[in-house]
């Protein structure tokens, strides 16, 4: 890209979106970012939004990957994993952190699900073997966030360099082709102790803001699906799909507004109570399911001559279909936990 940066987060953020769309075939074809679009991200600066010390909200982060996510849904989705581990680093030791970003522009990837194992954590570090499958944006990051648990059951994050594991490529799945969605694994890998954190003090206090940045980009997955059945449509066109265009915007407008208010929560407080916790997971997974629900409906609406598999709209239904699966945007699981506290259970 020009040297020349746009002045402000959103107008960086849409020169991105628009890069990245231009090469969201190409990505997919990959398996991972073209290498230009993550060379853009970078010169915006747009992964470190947040890192310990940046002035950027998470409010604006979240907007950020959504913009991104309109442009090519698999851009919005590495920069939401690359941010987060950002994030998470910077609850490490300050001399863990100055050794990662020697290079400040380090990208971080990880899976935080504890499925990683090792028989003890001591004063020496622990002995670390696992597989971690769906690892989005791992092919340029040189360091991993992985969890794992111990044989009594408390689980941990573990730093780890791209050269203490493997990167496989996994199963080809539909959606997010271009996040470079891949398996890790590694086998009796001694991780220092300084280089481990428990979960109660990273995964658990900070659950709401680690849910709610997931659906950043799946709320600019389903505004792009908006954008593309637009298109195809003027005053003339048929009442019924003009409604449908109406009645889906509403949804991804709704989730929106309704993501960002506990975005402003979390600006105030990353680390809530278990209510306000439970009410943003709530809230988290009730707008990836309208986002869901809008991009279908558009889909359908589309008609025949969008059923191409190379379509753009067919593109972003997959990304927006495979992004709702994340077991952390299920409303099942999200939602009834809330219900018990609202009925003191």
């Amino acid at each position: 890209m020009s040297e020349f940066q746009p002045p402000t987060l959103r107008q960086r953020a849409s020169a991105v979106s628009d890069l990245a769309r231009e090469h969201a075939g190409e990505s997919q074809t990959l398996g991972h970012l073209h290498p230009q679009v993550v060379e853009a991200l970078q010169d915006m600066s747009l992964p470190q939004l947040l890192k310990h010390g940046s002035l950027t909200t998470i409010r604006d982060f979240v907007d950020v990957c959504g913009i991104l996510a309109e442009g090519d849904m698999s851009a919005g989705w590495c920069n939401f994993v690359w941010g987060i581990n950002n994030y998470l680093l910077g609850l490490y030791p300050r001399t863990i952190q100055n050794k990662v970003w020697e290079n400040p522009k380090t990208l971080i990837s990880g899976s935080l699900g504890p499925f990683g194992e090792t028989d003890v954590v001591s004063s020496d570090g622990a002995l670390i073997s696992g597989r971690w499958s769906f690892n989005a944006a791992c092919d340029y990051a040189d360091w991993l966030l992985l969890g794992f648990s111990d044989s009594g059951g408390d689980s941990y994050l573990a730093l780890m360099h791209s050269s203490e594991c493997e990167i496989e490529d996994g199963s080809r799945i539909s959606g997010l082709r271009g996040a470079g969605l891949k398996d890790i694994t590694c086998k009796s890998v001694h991780i220092p102790v300084d280089r481990l954190m428990p979960a109660s003090a990273t995964l658990i206090p900070y659950g709401a803001l680690l849910v709610l940045v997931i659906v950043g980009p799946v709320i600019g997955g389903s505004q792009a699906a908006v954008g593309e059945f637009r298109k195809e449509l003027s005053g003339s066109s048929d009442q019924s799909l003009l409604l449908q265009l109406a009645e889906a915007s509403a949804e991804i407008d709704t989730a929106r507004t309704l993501v960002l208010v506990d975005a402003d929560i979390l600006d105030v407080n990353p680390a809530p109570n278990s209510f306000i916790t439970a009410r943003i997971l709530r809230d988290t997974a009730y707008a990836a399911r309208l986002c869901n629900r809008a991009t279908q409906r558009l889909v359908e609406a589309s008609g025949s001559s969008d059923l191409h598999e190379n379509s753009d709209i067919q593109r972003i239904l997959r990304d927006v279909t495979a992004a709702c699966g994340h077991s952390r945007l299920r409303w099942e699981g999200q939602s009834l936990p809330y219900a018990h506290m609202l009925v003191g259970r």
